[in-house]
């Protein structure tokens, strides 16, 4: 060999060793939420990734409750203890002094963010807080879907029984007025028939979470953005005041009072499934998350289960063509640390170069691979209906408005007034009257109108 080339080997050895120690001196740290995307960070991606390159990957599962205060104390304080952490889009104002401009990197390792529904992207990814900007990664966003018991649908002894009673055939709800009807005819007490069997626990028509709090505010969100409502306009004018809203709430408190189970008002987020599961419910507001719990093997629902957008509020004020409930879950943030740009790196492989593989991990469905793929669509007999169905649900989400004071003026505005309406302690038109004032109040507080 030439000196020359003897030099040149020298050097690309040298590189390589370089580049090698650099990678077992990096360790990048991640701030998690609990659930199944946090177990396939620590359990499979991060040994794997570990192997693969050398870089050290902890992931640290925070309390929910304690984790956006966390992440905050030590972004303010600029420790760099997370290089990564847990993000939801209500969060963005929180952590936008503290979080890079993921662009450039997008841009200079070719992540694809066409992959990802537009709705997606403009809610997990941009924000008012950086305009121009992308300043998340979506992970786990979601948005809650239909499912029905599809065999008690098609049996033939309820066929009869519901075009006698309603004059049509017993299909599955396309409008909330539907189905209140059927969740009506399907709750039954012990004793009667069902399917042809009779019935040893009371059978109740729809559910979903109606615990105090975040429980009933997740169910009722649902339909009153179903019905078109935004909140405010432009100018912070509150649409909240709207005939709709009581027609919303009044639907709301009649569906769950006589045909959700006494149960559900002590159910948090996905809480209450294993009634589905167990053959107890006909219908229920599902998140994605709750599809194993839903199809576990052994359950009467499993491979008895139909899926599907939620239904449509007629005379919606948006002009939507099937529900539009909010979009929830969340994302990754990466801090403006010197890990920053390794750190993106990591999300790259693991979001993008092993998309697939994410979603078998995590459970996870949001890029298009997600919903094509053909081996991923039979990784579960239930895949090929669910995934579809999921699909269509995030083409058509409400996008939470990206202020500061959204948290207190929509969300905490919507706990008050749905919890004092079903609880009876005020009357829709008291309620609504209440929470209009305090949206108004606080936007007139943060200097949006005088």
């Amino acid at each position: 060999m030439r000196p020359t080339h003897l030099a040149l080997a020298a050097a690309g050895l040298a590189l390589a060793l370089t580049s090698a120690a650099t990678a077992q001196q990096t360790t990048i740290r991640w701030a998690l939420h609990p659930g199944a995307e946090a177990d396939a960070v620590i359990n499979y991606f991060a040994p794997l990734y570990e192997q693969q390159t050398g870089i050290r990957v902890i992931g640290e599962i925070l309390p929910p409750n304690q984790l956006r205060d966390q992440m905050s104390i030590e972004a303010i304080g600029r420790t760099g203890r997370w290089d990564l952490g847990y993000h939801s889009p209500g969060w963005f104002g929180t952590f936008k002094d503290h979080v890079i401009d993921l662009t450039p990197l997008i841009e200079r390792y070719d992540f694809d963010i066409s992959a990802y529904p537009e709705l997606v992207v403009n809610s997990h990814m941009r924000s008012d807080a950086r305009p121009g900007e992308i300043i998340a990664l979506p992970t786990t966003p979601a948005a809650p879907m239909l499912i029905v018991r599809r065999d008690w649908f098609a049996h033939p002894d309820e066929q009869a029984a519901f075009r006698a009673r309603f004059g049509r055939d017993l299909t599955v709800p396309a409008t909330w007025a539907e189905l209140r009807e059927v969740a009506g005819f399907f709750t039954r007490p012990a004793g009667a028939m069902l399917a042809g069997q009779t019935l040893t626990q009371p059978v109740y028509g729809w559910a979903d979470a109606l615990g105090a709090g975040a429980g009933i505010t997740r169910s009722f969100i649902v339909v009153l953005y179903s019905t078109g409502v935004r909140g405010w306009d432009e100018t912070f004018t509150p649409d909240i005041d709207h005939p709709i809203v009581l027609q919303a709430a009044e639907y709301f408190v009649d569906l769950a009072r006589n045909t959700a189970p006494r149960e559900a008002q002590n159910w948090g987020f996905l809480e209450g499934l294993e009634m589905f599961r167990d053959g107890r419910l006909a219908m229920a507001t599902m998140w994605p998350q709750g599809v194993g719990t839903v199809e576990a093997e052994g359950g009467s629902a499993a491979g008895n289960t139909g899926y599907s957008p939620l239904p449509l509020w007629e005379g919606n004020l948006a002009g939507y063509t099937q529900g539009t409930p909010f979009l929830g879950g969340g994302g990754v943030f990466v801090f403006d640390t010197p890990n920053a740009e390794a750190a993106f790196q990591f999300l790259k492989w693991m979001l993008q170069d092993n998309e697939v593989e994410w979603a078998r991990q995590s459970q996870q469905f949001s890029r298009v691979a997600h919903f094509r793929d053909p081996e991923l669509r039979a990784l579960r007999p239930y895949y090929a209906d669910f995934l579809p169905a999921y699909e269509q649900v995030l083409q058509s989400v409400f996008i939470r408005q990206g202020i500061p004071e959204y948290g207190s003026v929509m969300w905490n505005g919507a706990t008050e007034f749905i919890t004092d309406v079903f609880s009876g302690d005020l009357s829709p038109a008291e309620a609504q009257t209440r929470w209009v004032q305090a949206m108004t109040d606080a936007f007139r507080r943060a200097g949006y109108i005088q």
